[in-house]
């Protein structure tokens, strides 16, 4: 059952989402969020273990089973393995959020070579290969989405904090298959948006603080529930737009 306090809106009802990188954070959030508005999710991330509090929370709020599949980004066997569990579970897939990208923060010269193949191959090699084993779920909905969360870090002449050149390079992989699968899916009628947040801290959408009303002049960046927004936003629009690019800023400066 739907507990008392949770959310009455559900415009997601109905609607199959896959998640990748949903154990924590940004996709935790957007998984919680998603089934409080009627979504039936299938969550991605490399361990179960994570994913499993996950799951649990949303049946214990929404009363309805969100299911998990096991997927190492960085791993072209277990994408495959996951994606084939994924469409058996849902054949029809409406959105695919392509959350899942490691951060890499550190100088380039000071960063291990592992560290390297693995950032890209998760952020970049992961992403492509997962929305391609997942196109054809996609390919069956009447109304599907691809959102692809990238970063302020793919915008040509932005510098973002701390995090490394390997990351930016990935990031800007992303926003430039991004960018294409836009133009090749729009005659199948498939939206693709690309959303690129700043650095933003985490809240928690079962903790009193995801409710809070934060004024630009509050010293603080944006958080992960104002990219959830984002999200929603592009995934909810009237199938006669879309939102191929949408950057999100903060507005409080130093």
């Amino acid at each position: 059952m739907i507990r008392p306090d949770s959310p009455v809106d559900r415009v997601l009802s109905g609607r199959h989402i896959v998640i990748t990188g949903a154990t924590r954070g940004l996709g935790r959030a957007l998984a919680i969020v998603a089934a409080d508005q009627g979504a039936e999710l299938v969550l991605l991330g490399r361990d179960p273990a994570k994913l499993s509090p996950v799951a649990d929370a949303i049946q214990a709020r929404t009363g309805r089973k969100a299911a998990t599949v096991p997927c190492d980004l960085a791993q072209p066997d277990s994408i495959r393995e996951a994606c084939l569990s994924t469409l058996a579970i849902a054949p029809v897939i409406d959105v695919l959020v392509n959350n899942a990208a490691p951060w890499l923060p550190g100088t380039f010269e000071d960063l291990a070579e592992a560290d390297i193949v693995g950032a890209v191959a998760a952020a970049v090699t992961g992403t492509i290969l997962v929305t391609k084993e997942l196109l054809p779920g996609l390919r069956r909905s009447a109304a599907a989405d691809i959102v692809t969360i990238v970063s302020t870090a793919a915008l040509p002449g932005q510098n973002s904090g701390d995090a490394s050149a390997v990351f930016h390079a990935a990031k800007h992989a992303q926003s430039g298959f991004s960018d294409k699968l836009r133009t090749e899916l729009k005659e199948h009628g498939i939206r693709v948006t690309a959303i690129y947040p700043p650095d933003f801290d985490d809240t928690d959408p079962l903790g009193p603080e995801w409710n809070e009303v934060r004024e630009p002049a509050a010293r603080g960046r944006l958080t992960n529930r104002e990219v959830v927004g984002a999200v929603l936003f592009a995934i909810t629009a009237p199938r006669v737009c879309s939102y191929p690019v949408i950057v999100l800023d903060n507005m409080w400066r130093e």
